[in-house]
């Protein structure tokens, strides 16, 4: 009876050493340009680098978060915000988009791979949003393991 008690907690650590293992198999580029503003961003082995910049002050956003990877969940937990450029406007898109960002340390996209190079991110908090942008790598482990059908076809 009692090796019932140890049977939860071991699946809940075989499951959370699922995800970080599954996590840890980022191995991928993307780069999205919406709405003027552009993001590059690179991840590698649970870890992912940002660059926001916009393009009609010059302003550049460097952000540093954990990805985790749940089904098609990404979730970030922000490690650094700040800025590394100044931008030669008084109006700047990025800035009231990174400063409203800054007191969340937590933002989480589902994403679905279109074709073979291009995938779309949706987020609903703060507000709904769809991104799309070019993706090259995995997005983790089961990715490259079993890549997802993208839905609009192949393009090779």
């Amino acid at each position: 009876m009692k090796k019932r008690y140890y049977l939860l907690p071991l699946l809940t650590l075989a499951l959370l050493g699922f995800i970080a293992i599954n996590s840890m198999g980022c191995n991928y580029e993307v780069s999205i340009n919406h709405r003027g503003l552009n993001y590059y961003g690179v991840c590698r082995g649970g870890t992912i680098d940002f660059i926001e910049s916009d393009e009609s002050t010059g302003t550049r956003w460097s952000v540093s978060a954990i990805q985790i990877s749940v089904a098609d969940q990404l979730i970030f937990l922000i490690r650094d915000r700040r800025k590394i450029h100044d931008g030669s406007s008084d109006i700047r898109p990025l800035d009231p988009y990174l400063q409203s960002q800054w007191k969340r340390n937590i933002v989480s996209y589902a994403w679905v791979p279109l074709d073979n190079s291009q995938v779309a991110f949706f987020q609903s908090a703060p507000h709904h949003d769809i991104w799309v942008g070019k993706r090259e790598g995995p997005i983790n482990l089961l990715d490259s393991l079993f890549p997802r059908m993208p839905i609009v076809g192949n393009s090779n």
